[in-house]
């Protein structure tokens, strides 16, 4: 145990350095940050007021889930990011609590049948794997090393149908 600390106490002190050494104000800095507040100052702009708590209910789900994803493939080495918007962590907050959880709110907001959601679901998603992530990587932004866009594909489809699912359910809508 001891030595796993040590390492990370290492690791720690390397990343916090990178950050500001390498990563703070560049333009991938600059591209997450104002994608994480454009993002959501679109959101507040559209959001259907009166179905706010089913749709604030979809974007916890959505980004407790993706943090819970991000996190374990960090862990397992499945990818990393060299670009972030905080010197203290690893993660790509911009897509777990900004990019991921807008779009399946507004998703949700303006798809409320099954069949129509699971198509623009499944578009969305062909978005994400085709145009999205790639771009990430051109940027240098997501490193991948034995992870493959499409990989992420189901995840994005069953994500979507269970919070769909579990809200309606929550909710009490029938569509």
């Amino acid at each position: 145990m001891n030595e796993m600390i040590e390492t990370q106490q290492t690791y720690g002190q390397l990343h916090i350095q990178h950050f500001f050494e390498t990563i703070i104000f560049t333009y991938q800095w600059w591209l997450l940050l104002v994608v994480s507040i454009g993002l959501w100052v679109i959101w507040a702009l559209l959001v259907d007021k009166r179905r706010l708590n089913a749709i604030l209910l979809v974007g916890l789900l959505v980004s407790l889930m993706a943090l819970a994803f991000d996190e374990i493939g960090i862990l397992l080495a499945l990818w990393a990011y060299d670009y972030y918007l905080v010197p203290f962590t690893s993660k790509l907050y911009p897509v777990d609590l900004a990019i991921v959880p807008v779009f399946f709110m507004l998703l949700y907001q303006y798809v409320r049948a099954w069949k129509p959601y699971l198509l623009v679901l499944t578009l969305l998603t062909l978005f994400a794997v085709i145009v999205a992530e790639p771009l990430f990587v051109a940027l240098d932004i997501y490193i991948l090393l034995v992870w493959e866009h499409w990989y992420s594909a189901p995840i994005y489809i069953l994500m979507g149908i269970f919070v769909k699912w579990l809200v309606d359910k929550v909710v009490g809508e029938k569509r």
